[in-house]
């Protein structure tokens, strides 16, 4: 029996941006195997194509060539309303802005991913309040957007994430609008949820201090992998040197 595919894996991954009469790679040749539950970091530098790799596995954006599958299955050959439901149902995806609408209620904005899919409204906000309970907003339920804390409306956005149990949890830079002490309670919450929810959460950070929440780190060098490290017995600054060691251009 074959066995089953990492929970995320990309094969010779390239990624070329046409800009008028130039081109430029963001990505040359990426091999990626990330698997099972787990709290993971893609490091690098700016233009290094961390950015870019999380668009590829989640979805949003195509390789120019290679292979992205994420659990078990081929994104980058799927049509556009194929993507649609699997990003729904089987990918989470926490943004650095929250992305939150601003005219529904936290209630209605966890409950958003389960109307699009047609799930009866009760069964649809049952779920929802369970999620903002575990996550410690529930008596914000009834609030929008614009009257919850930056840490508040990120704790709406991973609800809404974890809506549909995903196997794979995308954050790009989740706390680049949060004070240090709410950033700090986010890393050991998205730590706590990879665990408690089985879910391979997989990070964009550019900070050592969010990497050393994760238990592995990827980096990344002009469009590449230059390699990965577990964090085991690493603080922040021992981090950071480490990950500079590899993002450092070949000799």
């Amino acid at each position: 029996m074959e066995a089953a595919p990492p929970t995320i894996l990309c094969r010779g991954v390239t990624k070329r941006y046409d800009l008028g009469a130039r081109s430029v790679e963001a990505l040359r040749g990426v091999d990626l195997s990330l698997d099972g539950a787990g709290f993971y970091a893609v490091m690098g530098s700016s233009g290094s194509g961390k950015s870019t790799l999380m668009h590829l596995v989640a979805g949003l954006d195509r390789p120019t060539s290679g292979e992205v599958t994420v659990a078990g299955e081929r994104v980058d050959r799927m049509s556009e309303a194929q993507l649609t439901l699997f990003r729904r149902r089987k990918i989470g995806i926490v943004f650095q802005h929250f992305n939150l609408l601003p005219s529904m209620s936290a209630l209605d904005n966890v409950m958003l991913p389960a109307l699009l899919d047609g799930m009866p409204r009760a069964a649809s906000e049952s779920r929802a309040r369970e999620l903002l309970e575990e996550l410690g907003v529930a008596q914000r339920a009834d609030h929008r957007p614009d009257a919850l804390s930056g840490g508040e409306q990120q704790r709406v956005a991973i609800a809404r994430a974890l809506f549909f149990a995903p196997p794979v949890i995308l954050a790009d830079e989740p706390t680049g609008n949060l004070d240090s002490a709410a950033a700090a309670r986010l890393f050991a919450l998205l730590s706590q949820i990879a665990r408690a929810h089985r879910t391979l959460l997989l990070m964009v950070t550019h900070e050592p201090a969010a990497a050393a929440n994760c238990e592995r780190v990827v980096v990344l060098r002009d469009g590449t992998v230059a390699g990965a490290f577990s964090t085991e017995n690493l603080d922040a600054g021992a981090l950071a040197l480490r990950a500079q060691e590899l993002a450092r251009p070949a000799r």
